[in-house]
Parts: C-alpha cells; sequence; structure tokens
C-alpha cells in the first residue's frame, strides 16, 4: 500500500495511540499526523506529551493516562468520540534472572503489557467504528528465547494471543499485533551508552538486514495496518529478519 494510498484512507481519520509520547508510539503519531488523521496521545508522562504537542502541532492533542489503572483508562476513553483507529504500544520490561528479578518490576511489565493493552481495548472497542482497527505492539522476545527475559517474553507472546482472540472477538473490527525487533528507542537508555552500542553493534551484525531498527520502521507497518482494511487476526515481524 503506497504512502498516497495510507494518506487517502487516514485523512481525516481519528486515531489514539497509547504510549505515544516517546519511541515508537511517538514516531506512528507522527506519521498518522502526516497523513491526515487527527491524533490523540496518552502517555503516563505530562512533560512527555507537552514536547510532542509542541512538535506536531494542531493535529494531535495528549491526556495522561496510567494504563494499569482501569478507572484512569476509563477516564481517558470516556471523553473520545468518532473513534477510528486504536495503537497501544505502552510497557515496561522485566529484565533478570529467573532467581532474582524483584516482584515490582514483574508485575509492572505483566500490567502494562498485558493489563494495560487489554484494559484499552476494554474501554476504547465500543467507540470504534465498524470498519476501525486496533494494533497491538508486542516485543521479539516472545518469539526468539533470551536468557533473563523470560517474563518480558511471556509477556511479548501474550499480546500475540490477546490480538488474535480479540480479532475473533470484536469483528468486524479488525486486530493486529506489530512484533518489533531490537529498535533503538529511549526504552534502552538505562544502559550505558558503551555497553548500549555494543549491544545495537552486536545484533545489527546477527541481522539479516544488517541494522537495528528505527521507530519509523515500525510505525510505517503500524500505518500499513490501520490502512489496509483486508487485514485482521496477523502477527507481524518487523525485526529485520531477526528471528531467523
Amino acid at each position: 500500500m503506497s504512502t498516497d494510498t495510507i494518506s487517502k484512507t487516514l485523512a481525516g481519520s481519528h486515531v489514539v495511540v497509547i504510549g505515544g509520547s516517546t519511541g515508537i508510539g511517538r514516531a506512528v503519531a507522527a506519521q498518522a499526523v502526516a497523513a491526515g488523521a487527527a491524533v490523540t496521545v496518552g502517555s503516563r508522562s505530562a512533560a512527555k506529551l507537552a514536547a510532542l504537542r509542541a512538535e506536531l502541532g494542531e493535529g494531535v492533542s495528549t491526556r495522561t493516562v496510567d494504563v494499569t489503572d482501569e478507572a484512569d483508562v476509563a477516564a481517558f476513553f470516556s471523553p473520545v468520540e468518532d473513534l477510528d483507529h486504536l495503537v497501544v504500544c505502552p510497557g515496561d520490561m522485566a529484565n533478570g534472572s529467573v532467581y532474582d528479578l524483584p516482584m515490582a518490576d514483574i508485575l509492572a511489565c505483566l500490567n502494562t503489557k498485558i493489563v494495560g493493552q487489554f484494559l484499552c481495548v476494554r474501554h476504547a472497542g465500543r467507540k470504534l467504528a465498524p470498519n476501525g482497527s486496533i494494533t497491538l505492539l508486542a516485543g521479539a522476545s516472545g518469539y526468539k528465547a533470551y536468557a533473563g527475559m523470560s517474563i518480558t517474553g511471556a509477556a511479548n507472546v501474550g499480546i500475540g494471543g490477546l490480538g488474535r482472540a480479540l480479532a475473533v472477538e470484536l469483528a468486524p473490527i479488525r486486530v493486529n499485533v506489530v512484533v518489533a525487533g531490537m529498535v533503538d528507542t529511549p526504552l534502552w537508555d538505562g544502559i550505558p551508552a558503551e555497553a548500549r552500542e555494543q549491544l545495537f553493534e552486536q545484533v545489527a551484525a546477527a541481522t539479516p538486514v544488517g541494522r537495528i531498527g528505527q521507530p519509523d520502521d515500525i510505525a510505517a507497518t503500524v500505518l500499513h495496518l490501520l490502512g489496509n482494511t483486508f487485514v485482521s487476526g496477523s502477527v507481524i515481524h518487523v525485526d529485520g529478519g531477526a528471528i531467523l
């Protein structure tokens, strides 16, 4: 589907992006605005939302939301009207040995990646147009095993199962899952710069395309799914072939 076709499909539509103040979600919001959509972005950080609004201008509105708090999610979606597409991409990682991983990290991962995405669909679903769509974001660790990422992997593969079940339950609303490989986003900022660069280089060398991803790589696939009315129930890997 060409850029022109996507623009024609999304022009005048309303897209809500949860977890859209940084990284992949930010790129999705920017591409949707460029395609002519009105975009509402939700995130926990008011400061990051303000920066996003300043960057993208009048095409985007923002409100804070904590996806782990059902009352907060309900309040976020309560004033939303004429909703065409929902994109949900928040998610905390929980990395560490099965013997040492703190329970707080375990619950934060599961509550954002599984419970949070579920709650967003619960409170947005009835507002979606019959020809609308939902796109959930997951990570590659659910489909390729990595030591120290058992909980994160379980949550990511769980999003795939959640999306497929919802595609059946909510039809004709389309539901798809995009599985992102390693992408250069602020998610990795907690790792010292030198170690982060070494990690990126190692992953890039082992990936058929020879590089790690950028947020726009993933966002382009999300925009395709918003506009393509013949795709539902799919789990699409955008990882440069790393799963091979």
